[in-house]
């Protein structure tokens, strides 16, 4: 081959062998560039590669979440610590297995199902399955798969992200067993009541559910007799007589303590052999209990060593304390009936226990990351908003909130308490539409640098209360309404202003576009519409035929009438006619009942069908009672002043007759109380002037005269000051106000001992009442009174005045009691008229006007004054304020 290519290069010219070669060697040069361009790309594809995974492992080693990554040909790429940590194998075994291979097989088949959903560029969330960890052991994960893409967006793998749930796992599998467990003692319980007191019935059905509960193959309930354990009941075993000395069962009685052996061929607290020969190699027993005194041993056995759990130590310890129970009820026939009742008691309790540990998971229960994305939800809060389980994970909390309650939301989940925080009512949005009421309250979830990685919320279900609360508002509402409304009707005085009234507020409580009140006239056969309404408009006050209405005796009954729809009547009555023709579609009628009689009904019309509820109904009915009686009252408000017109005619004439007769009194009155005050006046000085010019040499008998005449005169002009303050006080405007009699009697009190310093008096005021009353005249009855008690005493060596409260017809005032000379009470009449005195002037000074004074006072007030006594028996006066001013009722 050499020589041939020798000879074909010998055959070739110079000048042409030295351009090929030149041609080669240039082609060679540019191969070589290329070469070399290419494997710098692919150097630095690799560093860059190299980087790339260098910086992911550097950002998820520190992560609690495992990180796997696997290329287009599902082979691992990737695997971060926590991963490792997770499964137990480092990343290069990881690469030796097969795809997926660390996931349980029963569990593997349904994340490969998935996948195809992963190749086509979509996401796998909240995946769980089971971990099989390099040491065999099962753990759960909960997973996500996202599309591993490059920096152009182009997918060159799949990047997982595992959870590790197992303890959230192992929780809720030991709720589940401790819900059966209740449950299954629940169920004992119900089967021991049902046995009633037969012990041997009791005691088989402690041993049968003793036996399903562990999987046992035997179970044995023996009972103390000396120093031996006798078995009583024995299920899928024989039951041997055991000692207590030397046997498990008498350990268990002499601790008082469940004890289990795992294998008995080699526990040191046993020393018999009778569980050899039978073939049992591990038990669990439990003492019966009644109270502090053991009763028994409730035993379950197996042929298999270690054949008991901690959970089955739980349950055999709870049928030993039922079992004790059971056989204390049996025990004597004397305390049957009151062990009955415990047990019965027992039993309510330990539902009640199970009923609160079941509400404890009533609650709506959410966990979400630090972004308010949900991811994990409890059964109860899927319910609650009507979700399929697993249906709200992966979305903001947020968007089940109702947009009004999002603000106050923000409050309570951005800045959640570790003690539970503030809670808060929320509205909900529940997945069919409706809304939920709920009482949130949050708490956070910290992460290992102590940061906020989460929050975990709780909803109890408050709808109930809410629409409560709801109904309650609105019934304030509509009292608030009925009571104006009430106001108003009192307000009114006519039919039509009352009917007004009432259908105004009517409106605002009841949708209608027609409202009307009519009255019935049942002689003449016709109704009259005194008020209503049409579209906001006043309907004219018309009289219109009962027959348009509804027939007369229909009327007459009185009965709610409603029609939903008034297009179904096959013959209305005329007036519906007319509310079709109108556009109306519904109408209610309530009647107006005075006395067990219809006088009237108010009517309410709708444009819509069905248009009224029951709750509408009740108000119209709320509404007709006392709008009833008040237009019953104007009726006859209407009668009494037409029979009134006629008697006010008659009054009128003997008015003026007694208007005249009383303008001569006054007449005479005031010239008493003025024109002979003055004569008085200079009848008694022209007196004196005598007596003082006429010196001693005045006759004896003319001084006399004189004296009588000024003695006279001063009585007279006492006299007339007094009627003057009689007329002042029937004629002055009273000004009540609270006035605390303590202060007023104080002052009266002090005023008038400065008057008696040289006399021995006993003062007791007891506490008195604060009364609205004019302040001035009630200081003048009581100074009257006072000073009546102090000069009527006056013959007592040691007086004796008390002053304290009295009530008498519903009104307060005040009673002066003294021990002075008293009266006959048959003279009591005439102590409160005008000048009547009941002693000689001699022995009392006096004019007789201040109980006269008294009683006028007290008839202002609306009160009375009265007295009680007896002949050196001392005197009681009574005074009451009370009342309207009454000034003109003398």
């Amino acid at each position: 081959m050499d020589a041939t290519l020798a000879g074909l290069i010998d055959g070739i010219p110079p000048e042409q062998l030295a351009i090929a070669a030149a041609a080669a060697a240039l082609l060679a040069l540019v191969l070589l560039v290329a070469l070399g361009r290419q494997v710098g790309r692919t150097r630095r594809a690799q560093r860059a590669e190299a980087a790339a995974r260098g910086h992911l492992r550097t950002v998820t080693a520190t992560m609690r979440e495992g990180i796997i990554a696997y290329d287009m040909k599902l082979e691992l790429i990737f695997a971060n610590p926590a991963f490792e940590q997770l499964t137990g194998y480092p990343e290069e075994d990881l690469r030796d297995q097969e795809f997926l291979q660390y996931i349980h097989p029963d569990d593997r088949p349904a994340l490969t199902a998935e996948w195809e959903r992963l190749e086509r560029g979509g996401s796998l969330r909240d995946q769980e399955y089971r971990v099989v960890t390099r040491g065999g052991q099962e753990r759960w994960s909960s997973s996500s798969w996202e599309p591993l893409r490059d920096e152009v967006g182009r997918q060159i793998g799949y990047l997982g992200t595992e959870f590790d749930i197992t303890e959230r796992k192992l929780a809720e599998e030991a709720m589940r067993l401790d819900t059966e467990l209740f449950q299954a003692m629940i169920e004992v319980q119900q089967s021991v009541a049902a046995a009633g007191l037969d012990s041997r019935t009791m005691m088989r059905v402690i041993a049968d559910r003793g036996l399903r509960l562990t999987g046992a193959s035997g179970s044995v309930i023996e009972s103390i007799e000396g120093d031996e354990l006798v078995p009583q009941v024995h299920i899928g075993a024989s039951a041997p007589r055991l000692r207590l000395a030397d046997s498990l069962s008498g350990l268990c009685v002499r601790t008082g303590e469940l004890q289990r052996s795992d294998d008995v061929l080699s526990d040191p607290r046993i020393g018999h052999d009778a569980y050899r020969e039978a073939g049992i190699r591990s038990l669990l027993a439990v003492p019966l209990k009644d109270e502090q005194r053991i009763l028994g041993v409730l035993k379950v056995v197996s042929s298999r060593p270690k054949a008991f759990t901690d959970r089955d130590a739980k349950a055999l310890r709870l049928l030993g304390g039922l079992m004790g129970a059971a056989l204390g009820h049996a025990a004597a026939y004397e305390g049957r009936q009151l062990r009955l009742e415990e047990r019965t008691r027992s039993l309510q309790e330990s539902e009640q226990r199970f009923k609160q540990l079941v509400d404890v998971a009533q609650e709506g229960i959410w966990v979400a990351d630090d972004r308010g994305v949900i991811t994990y939800v409890n059964q109860r809060m899927a319910e609650l908003l009507g979700y399929q389980n697993g249906a709200m994970l992966g979305r903001r909390v947020y968007d089940f909130i109702d947009a009004a309650s999002r603000a106050g939301a923000q409050r309570t989940l951005t800045r959640p308490s570790a003690s539970g925080g503030e809670s808060r009512d929320l509205r909900f949005l529940r997945h069919d539409g409706g809304e939920l009421w709920g009482l949130v309250s949050a708490s956070p979830i910290v992460s290992r640098e102590g940061g906020l990685a989460g929050t975990v919320g709780m909803v109890t279900d408050i709808t109930e209360r809410k629409r409560a609360e709801e109904r309650l508002r609105r019934s304030a509402e509509r009292l608030a309404i009925l009571h104006d409304m009430g106001q108003a009707i009192l307000a009114a005085r006519s039919p039509a202003e009352i009917g007004r009234a009432a259908l105004g507020r009517i409106r605002r409580m009841v949708p209608c576009q027609r409202c009307s009140i009519v009255l019935f006239d049942f002689p003449k056969r016709q109704a009259l519409l005194v008020a209503g309404y049409a579209g906001g408009n006043p309907i004219s006050t018309t009289p219109i035929p009962l027959d348009t209405l509804s027939p007369g005796d229909v009327l007459r009954r009185g009965t709610v009438r409603y029609v939903e729809d008034i297009a179904t009547l096959e013959s209305p009555p005329p007036i519906f006619r007319q509310l079709m023709e109108d556009g109306l579609r519904s109408a209610l009628s309530v009647p107006l009942l005075a006395d067990g009689e219809a006088i009237g009904e108010v009517n309410l019309a709708a444009t819509a069908a069905s248009a009224f509820d029951s709750e509408h109904r009740d108000i119209a009915l709320e509404v007709a009672a006392p709008l009833a009686i008040a237009i019953q009252h104007a009726r006859l408000r209407d009668d009494l002043a037409q029979k009134s017109s006629e008697l006010e005619r008659r009054v009128a004439e003997r008015g003026a007759a007694l208007r005249s007769a009383t303008a001569e009194l006054e007449t005479l009155l005031y010239s008493v109380s003025h024109d002979l005050r003055a004569p008085v006046r200079h009848i008694g000085g022209f007196a004196e002037l005598l007596l003082r010019d006429g010196g001693p040499g005045l006759d004896p008998a003319v001084r006399h005269y004189a004296s009588r005449i000024r003695e006279g005169a001063s009585r007279m002009a006492g006299m007339l000051d007094d009627l003057v303050q009689l007329s002042r006080l029937g004629r002055q405007d009273m000004l009540r106000r609270p006035v605390d009699l303590n202060t007023l009697v104080e002052d009266v009190v002090s005023l008038l001992q400065s008057e008696t310093a040289e006399r021995l008096i006993d003062w007791v005021v007891e506490p008195l009442p604060t009364l609205e009353c004019d302040p001035a005249l009630a200081k003048i009855a009581i100074v009257n009174l006072v000073s009546n008690a102090i000069k009527f005493t006056r013959t007592r060596a040691r007086a004796s005045i008390r002053i304290k409260p009295v009530r008498a017809e519903d009104q307060d005032g005040i009673a002066v009691q003294d021990n002075g000379v008293g009266f006959k009470m048959a003279h009591v009449g005439k102590l409160f008229a005008l000048f009547q005195r009941l002693h000689r002037p001699d022995e009392f000074e006096g004019d007789g006007a201040g109980l006269a004074f008294v009683q006028r006072i007290a008839q202002r007030h609306g009160g009375r004054v009265w007295a009680e006594s007896e002949v050196d028996g001392g005197s009681t006066f009574y005074i009451t304020f009370g009342g309207p001013d009454v000034r003109h009722a003398s």
